[in-house]
């Protein structure tokens, strides 16, 4: 080999080796930034865990910050991040405190003042009920409430616009302010 060839070779090397090192160096940024990355979502998850279904309102730790959602009733979100400098990874996730006793009425602590012809379902499943049974008291919820988790959600209880165009008077049972959308204009 020559002078010339070793020199076309060493500058070759001498411009390529910072690709080099950065091509060595991704693999083990990328692992960092995901070993923080799993320890911020178990830290959400196991503080989203802590507080889902209770009536505690959520403190902040070293780690995690909470804030309540707007616009829902109950609920809220935290955000737990790990790591430093250019390794930081934050994950945020949502949750909802369970709805006090005292608002399962009609959600402002006061009874209701309606009668319905059936007992208001104690929770509620993600299921929307069929179109032969629309409030499932005609079996559905009674066949289906366990294997669901609930009973089945009426139609005009499924989006806030059908609930908002129904009325009470022809509800079955009550559903006044499903889903924290407030009390119904006509209740």
């Amino acid at each position: 080999m020559n002078i010339v060839g070793t020199m076309v070779g060493m500058t070759l090397m001498a411009s390529a080796s910072p690709m080099v090192m950065n091509m060595a160096i991704s693999p083990a940024e990328a692992a960092k930034r995901a070993q923080n990355f799993g320890v911020a979502e178990t830290a959400a998850v196991v503080f989203a865990a802590t507080y889902e279904g209770t009536l505690d309102i959520p403190t902040d730790t070293e780690t995690c910050t909470s804030e309540a959602r707007e616009g829902t009733a109950n609920a809220y979100s935290v955000t737990c991040t790990h790591g430093t400098d250019k390794y930081v990874q934050s994950v945020t996730r949502a949750f909802r405190l369970a709805v006090p006793d005292t608002d399962l009425d009609n959600g402002d602590g006061a009874s209701a003042t309606r009668e319905f012809a059936n007992k208001a379902p104690d929770r509620f499943s993600g299921h929307q009920c069929p179109y032969y049974d629309a409030w499932g008291v005609n079996g559905y919820n009674d066949q289906y409430y366990t294997a669901l988790g609930g009973a089945c959600i009426p139609l005009i209880g499924w989006t806030q616009t059908n609930y908002q165009l129904s009325h009470p008077d022809e509800w079955l049972y009550d559903i006044n302010n499903r889903n924290g959308w407030g009390n119904h204009p006509d209740y």
